[in-house]
């Protein structure tokens, strides 16, 4: 069982989403990136398919904890780098370079500027998963295209591949 950061820091994508994430996802030997990772179920879960490497990135200490004790109990420390950052920090300082990212931001920090921000991280061909609020209208930058959207009562999940 995963440790999880207390969910008034954050907010845990279900088993339901994450399964349905991972059933149309494709992390075989990929980099990915884990924004606003919180416990770090979506990189964690990516590992298990077969992920490369996994960044996870989180601005709370008690994120970074839970991580931490996640990524030690499923022996995975070899290939991970956990970053205490500030997302827009971090998001600032490191150009595109990974295949996947996940943005799971806590849906009072979502915007489409911060999805404009985050698709500089994102390879060419690669792909961006967001999620958001349902009621969140997601507007997609130039540079993305748009492959899939699905709503999950109150969660919205998109997946968007970078083009240029």
């Amino acid at each position: 069982m995963l440790v999880l950061p207390p969910q008034t820091i954050t907010r845990a994508v279900s088993s339901k989403v994450r399964a349905s994430i991972f059933n149309k996802l494709d992390v075989g030997g990929k980099s990915v990136l884990d924004l606003f990772a919180g416990g770090g179920t979506l990189g964690l879960e990516s590992l298990s398919h077969g992920a490369k490497e996994v960044t996870f990135v989180d601005v709370s200490v008690a994120a970074i904890k839970a991580i931490r004790q996640n990524v030690m109990s499923l022996g995975v420390a070899d290939s991970v780098s956990i970053i205490k950052s500030d997302a827009m920090r971090y998001i600032g300082k490191n150009p595109g370079s990974y295949d996947i990212v996940f943005l799971d931001p806590p849906y009072k920090e979502f915007s489409n500027a911060l999805v404009k921000s985050t698709s500089n991280l994102v390879q060419l061909d690669g792909i961006l998963v967001i999620s958001c609020s349902s009621k969140f209208n997601l507007e997609v930058p130039m540079e993305l295209s748009l492959l899939d959207q699905k709503d999950y009562g109150d969660t919205k999940i998109a997946f968007l591949t970078k083009l240029k």
